[in-house]
């Protein structure tokens, strides 16, 4: 429904789009083509929302376990690590962690890279939410 609205919305933004370019003369014999097409989307948007927000948005919870465990099983962490162990260890520590199965921050600790402290400091998202200084080693 969403794609159908959003198509219908771009063939009324081209319609918007030429009417404007056709007008002669400052005369604006192209005004109720462009007025028409724009209420359209203005309301096709508005029930699109509605429509989505009521049968798909409202309900729905995130399985906090599951999104906690993606974060921290995450091989993008390394790029947490790239300032502190150098890019050369945090690809070899990223090619591991795919080729294996485990995860970065086992494998740093494994590899004896960092302390237990440093390492759930540099990988704790909270700290990734903003910009920081990442002081080296």
């Amino acid at each position: 429904m969403v794609n159908q609205i959003a198509f219908r919305v771009i063939g009324n933004d081209l319609t918007i789009t030429m009417a404007a370019e056709a007008g002669q003369l400052e005369l604006n014999v192209m005004e109720p083509v462009i007025v028409h097409s724009l209420f359209e989307n203005i309301e096709l948007l508005k029930n699109g929302m509605d429509t989505l927000n009521h049968r798909c948005i409202q309900g729905i919870t995130a399985n906090e376990e599951v999104c906690r465990n993606m974060v921290y099983n995450s091989i993008g962490l390394v790029t947490a690590l790239n300032p502190v162990i150098g890019y050369e260890a945090s690809t070899r520590l990223a090619k591991e962690a795919l080729e294996s199965g485990r995860s970065v921050y086992e494998l740093v600790l494994e590899h004896n890279l960092l302390s237990r402290e440093k390492l759930d400091e540099l990988l704790n998202p909270a700290n990734m939410l903003g910009p920081t200084e990442m002081p080296r080693v």
